[in-house]
């Protein structure tokens, strides 16, 4: 065939229901081969643009089907209808400008028994622009409906995209809604509390969730800008965010408020560009006791110094503090935990968890009964919408109801998020510090500076200095290891 027989074919799937069922795009190109063979046309390539993809992708594969068809001086477009061809001016604009530039160049809409090329008629021409405006009509009612939707959608309490990692989509009462997955959430909680750590960064986290497969919906480890969006969406504390604007949400949550504002906290911070270059093992941990400025360091003839801004009177002319003397206070200090008897370790460990049992199941029940007391709200909020869809309720009634009923689903679930097996968390976390008291001071010598932050972050309370001398004071729970378990030796009269 000769090549000004080649023709293209452009199969667009008119809505996600004929996608799904797989019965447009083969019917459609089905009949666009059969019309080029009628021609005597010669399809080299067929382009398949599917509604249920973004608007951006649809964009990329229609520019990417006339880049095609100009780079191969294809001279014939075939598509079933104007409106499965363009979906907005820019497609439009595009085409003609095409069209124009060869008299030979065509295109065939089939359906609509109308083929445009440059010398084309008036009233086909005409036809053209009426059926471009209503395919742009079409799109547009769309989104309008769409939009509709969303805002329904959003009073309801329920955020109409995809939720972050933690949560997935479930169908409740015909109404696809976010709920926590067990699988992620645990894992998200982690990343949420593993990113306060003074050695974590955006960057680290993100490798935190890739070690932990935390991925997106296709499996790929997500970036340092989508994990930053991910630790500031308010999805995590019950706030729906959509197109800029914040809504109460009526998802479960499992980051508590003060664990969300923390991570907000430290992500507006910002260190001194200056001190970045270098890694003291210190670093922002140590305040002066006289104007409370965080001590910086410096690094002179292989050793960190460091002072704070001296922005005080006070502070003017004190001695610079050096970091590896501090270090050694510090080995000592953890020297001072390690019991000399592992049965004095596993009773601790024992007593502990006995202590913890009944608080633990008490807590059990209380948690249970909350969500069941959310659980009843939804299904009444359900029912309400329902009624009110049916006219039985006159929208303000709705409105009034849905209010109360969110307002009191709200503090429910603000207590769920107190409570949210926090005792069985602690426990946790009071064993893997008591384990840590015991290996803290063999591990320390040969732990790179940001795992030495966070042996220093978890035994001890803030470190401030005066004057040269720094005070280093253990947490609650590692001064009871040291002064009432393993000094003494007095069993009974540990704190823990």
């Amino acid at each position: 065939m000769s090549q000004d027989t080649n023709a293209v074919i452009i199969a667009r799937v008119s809505s996600k229901r004929q996608e799904d069922e797989g019965y447009s795009l083969p019917a459609q190109k089905k009949l666009l081969n059969r019309y080029a063979l009628d021609k005597g046309l010669n399809p080299i390539k067929t382009f398949e643009i599917t509604e249920s993809a973004s608007k951006a992708i649809q964009r990329r594969i229609f520019k990417e089907a006339m880049k095609f068809i100009e780079d191969n001086k294809v001279k014939h477009l075939i598509v079933e209808k104007v409106d499965r061809h363009v979906r907005n001016l820019h497609d439009a604009v595009e085409t003609n400008d095409w069209l124009m530039a060869d008299e030979a160049k065509r295109v065939h809409f089939v359906k609509d028994s109308l083929i445009m090329h440059k010398n084309s008629r008036s009233q086909e021409w005409l036809n053209w622009g009426i059926r471009v405006v209503m395919a742009k009509n079409y799109i547009d009612n769309l989104r309008e409906e769409a939009m509709k939707g969303w805002a329904e959608k959003l009073a309801q309490g329920w955020l109409p995209g995809v939720p972050p990692p933690g949560y997935m989509t479930v169908t409740q009462n015909g109404k696809r809604i976010h709920v926590p997955n067990s699988a992620t959430m645990p894992l998200m909680k982690k990343v949420f509390e593993a990113y306060l750590e003074p050695s974590q960064s955006i960057a680290s986290t993100a490798d935190t969730m890739k070690h932990m497969g935390i991925t997106t919906r296709k499996g790929r480890p997500y970036y340092k800008s989508q994990v930053q969006r991910i630790l500031t969406n308010p999805f995590y504390i019950g706030i729906n965010r959509w197109n800029g604007k914040d809504y109460p949400g009526a998802q479960e949550t499992f980051i508590s408020k003060e664990l969300f504002d923390k991570v907000q906290n430290k992500m507006r911070r910002k260190l001194p560009t200056r001190y970045r270059q270098h890694n003291p093992v210190l670093k922002n941990l140590i305040h002066c006791k006289s104007c409370g400025g965080i001590v910086t360091w410096q690094l002179q003839k292989g050793h960190y110094y460091g002072t704070c801004q001296r922005a005080s009177e006070a502070c003017k002319g004190r001695k610079l503090l050096r970091e590896d003397k501090i270090e050694a206070e510090i080995m000592t200090m953890l020297k001072q935990l390690v019991s000399p008897s592992e049965e004095v370790i596993a009773w601790v460990a024992t007593a502990m968890q006995e202590r913890h049992q009944d608080s633990i199941e008490t807590n059990d029940q209380l948690t249970s009964s909350i969500q069941a007391q959310v659980a009843r709200l939804t299904r009444m909020d359900t029912n309400l919408y329902d009624d009110k869809l049916a006219g039985e309720i006159p929208a303000e009634r709705y409105e009034q109801k849905h209010a109360e009923l969110m307002a009191e689903k709200a503090q429910l679930e603000e207590r769920l998020s107190k409570i949210d097996q926090s005792l069985g968390i602690l426990l946790e976390k009071k064993l893997v510090l008591l384990e840590l008291s015991q290996k803290a001071s063999e591990l320390y010598p040969n732990k790179t500076p940001e795992q030495k932050r966070t042996i220093i972050t978890k035994l001890f309370q803030k470190l401030t200095y005066d004057n040269g001398v720094v005070s280093v004071n253990y947490t609650n729970f590692t001064r009871a290891i040291a002064q009432n378990v393993f000094k003494t030796n007095n069993l009974l009269g540990g704190k823990i």
